[in-house]
């Protein structure tokens, strides 16, 4: 999970311009949210992958499962999100349910199942049997969020940059229409 909060080193005037506009600030620290877990999502689809451990091949995932996504995350994608904080005026950028929470740990820090004898008989009822020696499977650290952040980051200053004159220029409104949705971030 990744928190961002803005700790602004700017001007004196647009520092007062801020301090006396919370309502601005918490819309540029959600639109940072919004920004940061759409890139996240981008990423995790196009650059991420080539840095990762090789996997199974898809004809193999099939066999194991019928719906086994083409793509490295599948719906996990989707389950790529950001919910803010108003007392610490910051965004948590995580996995929005503890279902994707608890996949996406296992994508993140990668995981060693104990090969029982009633997985070899599932393997082994879907045409990919596995050897006797074959004691554990292990699922190498595929990391997301800091690798995506390492990206990100550079382009960060110039967003807030854009998004603050944004605001200077509209008389200092954050958009008041939206969707209102509040998310939960799970870890």
């Amino acid at each position: 999970m990744i928190t961002v909060d803005i700790h602004d080193e700017v001007t004196p005037l647009i520092k007062s311009y801020l301090a006396n506009n919370p309502k601005m600030i918490a819309s540029l620290t959600k639109s940072i949210g919004w920004y940061v877990q759409s890139n996240v999502k981008k990423l995790s689809t196009t650059t991420l992958p080539s840095r990762w451990a090789d996997r199974v091949p898809l004809k193999i995932r099939r066999k194991l499962d019928n719906k086994a996504p083409k793509g490295w995350l599948g719906k996990l994608k989707r389950a790529i999100g950001y919910a803010y904080n108003p007392a610490s005026k910051s965004v948590a950028i995580g996995w929005t349910s503890s279902t994707a929470a608890r996949e996406g740990k296992i994508q993140e820090f990668g995981a060693r199942r104990q090969v029982t004898p009633r997985l070899k008989r599932y393997f082994a009822s879907r045409d990919v049997p596995l050897s006797e020696r074959k004691k554990q499977i292990d699922v190498p650290a595929r990391p997301i969020f800091e690798p995506a952040m390492e990206v990100i980051h550079p382009r960060l200053g110039s967003y807030i940059q854009n998004k603050v004159a944004s605001y200077m220029e509209n008389g200092g409104h954050a958009r008041t229409v939206g969707k209102r949705r509040k998310y939960e971030v799970y870890t």
